[in-house]
């Protein structure tokens, strides 16, 4: 083979090789994923590297506590971490796939958990963990706080450190 040729196949390879590194990083841009919770209650967007873009909870979520919805919300926010994850290896898989750039790519793609929060009660009511009318329970295993002398109130207010 001639000098001329093997640089002719290597520039066209390269260019190749850039418009393929730009499809891909075009499709990347705009992968993102949409899940909504089984119960319709919270509907979340990621982006492809699994930032939160957007969330949105229904009328059904008013009918969670405050747990469950936090619960629901982290489970599919995580779902759809993980599918903006799949969604981008699937678009490098065809150039780096066997690799271990690729191995590594995948390492970092989050386990989802498969943990389904309580259901709401059914007469529509809201669970408390406390009750507001009862006082609350102070922690028996955290240390007890030293308290201030009383004779460092000098406007009669008490002291600003309580």
């Amino acid at each position: 083979m001639n000098p001329e040729q093997m640089i002719a196949d290597l520039e066209s390879k390269a260019r190749q090789l850039q418009q393929r590194s730009q499809q891909m990083q075009e499709q990347i841009q705009h992968a993102s994923s949409t899940v909504t919770s089984p119960n319709e209650a919270v509907t979340v967007r990621v982006a492809p590297n699994g930032a939160l873009q957007h969330i949105e909870f229904s009328p059904t979520a008013m009918r969670l506590t405050h747990v469950q919805l936090s619960q629901l919300v982290m489970q599919t926010v995580q779902k759809a971490q993980v599918q903006a994850a799949e969604q981008v290896a699937s678009i490098v898989e065809p150039e780096f796939g066997g690799t271990e750039a690729m191995d590594f790519m995948r390492s970092f793609i989050p386990q989802q958990e498969e943990e389904e929060p309580p259901p709401p009660q059914e007469d529509g009511q809201v669970m408390r963990e406390v009750s507001w009318d009862s006082p609350a329970q102070k922690p028996t295993s955290s240390p007890a706080r030293p308290q201030r002398p009383q004779d460092d109130d000098e406007d009669g207010f008490g002291s600003v450190l309580r």
